[in-house]
């Protein structure tokens, strides 16, 4: 989805379509050279209990740790070139992403709330890497927070869903260290936060009437289910409604950016 948000980012910002598609893949080929990178840090973590969530190919024997970090390095690589060549002042967020890429994988963000901001810088640094292929207007700003903070609350669901996993590892999560409760309250707040941003982006004038229509959408799914998992939190809910708001809100988002933005 990063990937989908860094070309999306290019084409409101007037890169044309060819260069958003570059960007498009040198986003991917970073969080893939990302997550393949947490591969590696987490391969001793990740036991039994946590693979049937957490699939680690380098913690099964699938691969061995040597051609997984080759992998991520590799990616990263040519992600740095295809940057320099299509966008070189993407540059920029492109090297905040693999600071934070390696911060994770030397395990410095370790505390519930530094792992959530991570993530939640993540998803708005994409958002600026490809934005910076043309002109970052007041709209992709409000969309950078509006990514910043579905993040940030994405990241507290996520923990609730892996919870079960991961009271039997050392890993600091949200519910472990506040508490139920206090986790779903955070949540609830951040998404609202996320929704109220992306609304406010269509009154910028920069977005035609189509954005609003995926927008709209994209708000009552989403205050839907959050107020359904604040009701009712429990893992097992948090494992269906994971893909609504990664994924299902996630596409919504983009396409009213790109059609919006014709």
């Amino acid at each position: 989805m990063v990937a989908v948000v860094t070309g999306a980012a290019a084409f409101v910002a007037g890169a044309g379509v060819l260069r958003s598609l570059w960007m498009t893949l040198a986003g991917w080929c970073l969080a893939t050279g990302g997550f393949s990178m947490d591969f590696y840090a987490d391969r001793n973590m990740d036991s039994a209990m946590r693979h049937r969530i957490h699939h680690n190919p380098l913690a099964d024997g699938s691969l061995s740790p040597t051609t997984g970090l080759v992998f991520s390095l590799t990616f990263i690589a040519v992600s740095f070139v295809i940057t320099v060549l299509s966008a070189p002042r993407a540059l920029v967020p492109w090297s905040i992403v693999l600071l934070i890429i390696i911060g994770l994988a030397l395990h410095l963000f370790e505390t519930p709330v530094a792992r959530a901001l991570t993530l939640g810088l993540l998803q708005a640094l994409y958002l600026f890497m490809g934005g910076a292929a043309g002109t970052l207007s007041r709209g992709l700003y409000l969309l950078a927070g509006t990514l910043f903070f579905a993040m940030l609350g994405g990241r507290g669901m996520v923990d609730i869903r892996d919870f079960l996993e991961d009271t039997v590892t050392d890993v600091q999560t949200m519910p472990k260290r506040f508490g139920m409760k206090r986790t779903v309250i955070f949540i609830t707040i951040c998404l609202h936060i996320a929704y109220l941003l992306s609304l406010a982006a269509y009154f910028t004038g920069e977005f035609t009437i189509v954005y609003l229509y995926f927008i709209m959408a994209l708000i009552i799914i989403g205050l839907i289910s959050t107020w359904l998992f604040a009701t009712r939190p429990s893992p097992t809910l948090a494992y269906f409604l994971t893909p609504v708001f990664m994924m299902l809100q996630g596409t919504l988002l983009v396409l009213g950016m790109v059609l919006g933005s014709l």
